[in-house]
This record gives structure tokens, C-alpha cells and sequence, in this order.
């Protein structure tokens, strides 16, 4: 192959998405990161919490345990759920709007 265009035109410019910017981390990866810290802050609270409660408890202590379980819970779930919708957000909102434009 060559570069030499036998027809006398000209090649087209190639148009692709912009060299991303080498300046260092982005918002996006900084709220990423956050979401991943969540996920497992909350995952080494619940192992915590889950030893505390295997060894057996008196029944006021169980119900803080518990309730500290429960915590570690929702806060991997918001890990969860920020990291998912960052990773994922343009596949869902692509989804999203080509169920609700679909015309039947």
C-alpha cells in the first residue's frame, strides 16, 4: 500500500475523538475512586461487625451490631451505584432514551 492516491483527490481527514489531556487525574476518576473506597469501607465494617456478632453478643450489644451491619450494607451499595453509573452512565442513558423515543 501506498499513499499515493490514484485518482488525484484528496484523502479525508480522519475525525476521531481528541487525545485525552495528560494532566492528571479527572473529576471523574476522583469520584470513581470514591465510589471504590466505599465499597470497601463498607465491606471491612461488615466483616467487622460480622466477627463481632459470630462470637456471640447480650442482646443490647446484638442490635448495635446489627445496626452497624446494616450501615456497612447501604454504604457499598452507594459505592456501588456511583461507580456503576460512572462506568456505565452513557450505556444506560443511551438505553434509556431509545425505550422512551421507540414509537410503536
Amino acid at each position: 500500500m501506498s499513499d499515493d492516491n490514484d485518482n488525484g483527490e484528496g484523502f479525508d481527514e480522519f475525525k476521531g475523538r481528541p487525545d485525552p489531556s495528560e494532566g492528571g487525574i479527572t473529576t471523574n476518576e476522583m469520584i470513581m475512586g470514591l465510589g471504590f473506597v466505599l465499597i470497601i469501607a463498607g465491606f471491612i465494617l461488615g466483616l467487622i461487625r460480622l466477627m463481632g456478632l459470630k462470637d456471640g453478643e447480650i442482646p443490647a450489644d446484638y442490635e448495635s451490631h446489627l445496626d452497624q451491619l446494616y450501615l456497612s450494607y447501604i454504604i457499598m451499595f452507594v459505592g456501588m451505584m456511583i461507580t456503576s453509573f460512572l462506568g456505565f452512565g452513557g450505556m444506560f442513558k443511551r438505553a434509556m432514551t431509545s425505550f422512551i423515543s421507540s414509537e410503536e
